[in-house]
């Protein structure tokens, strides 16, 4: 099974900053254990927990197979943090 990668450009880090998100927070969340996965096209969503039990989606665009320009992140509500436990993120472990 190939490996994924994930690729930060200048535009990513620019708006990690302004959404006040650590680039480390992504890479929990895109590595993590309990994670729900949403592929769309050439659009991926990535849903986790970073580190500090922090909810986290990310935005993403494949370009090349398997490789993915994250694109940006947020922070879920508590609405979103139920919905992706119902959706096998594990929302309360």
């Amino acid at each position: 099974m190939p490996e994924e990668v994930y690729v930060f450009t200048d535009q990513t880090y620019q708006r990690l900053a302004a959404a006040a998100i650590r680039p480390l927070s992504v890479t929990d969340v895109l590595f993590g254990r309990h994670r729900v996965r949403r592929h769309i096209g050439a659009a991926f969503q990535v849903a986790g927990r970073d580190r500090s039990g922090t909810w986290l989606a990310v935005a993403l665009i494949e370009g090349e197979d398997d490789e993915y320009t994250v694109i940006c992140a947020r922070y879920l509500d508590e609405a979103e943090i139920e919905a992706v436990g119902r959706m096998g993120g594990r929302a309360n472990e």
